[in-house]
């Protein structure tokens, strides 16, 4: 079993200094997904403040084997929003 921890990046470095043993990388991928929903639920409208988030997903030898970004972006009518024709 091996353990990952799970960095996050937003305006701040938040270091995960626990972890987790995970038994495959499968794993930590399912891991890294559901505390990102949980983040992302916790954080409402904060988001649109803040803008952008990464999460690395580091093993015990801190090399980063997986990394999530999210980004939240509000459009005017005019610049930059997709068409919708």
């Amino acid at each position: 079993m091996a353990r990952y921890f799970f960095h996050v990046i937003n305006s701040e470095f938040i270091p995960d200094s626990t972890g987790l043993d995970c038994s495959t990388e499968d794993d930590a991928k399912d891991h890294a997904v559901r505390i990102a929903g949980e983040m992302l639920k916790d954080q409402g409208l904060k988001l649109w403040n803040t803008g952008h988030y990464d999460m690395f997903v580091c093993d015990e030898k801190n090399r980063t084997r997986l990394k999530l970004s999210f980004t939240a972006e509000a459009f005017s009518n005019t610049a930059g929003a997709p068409s919708k024709d």
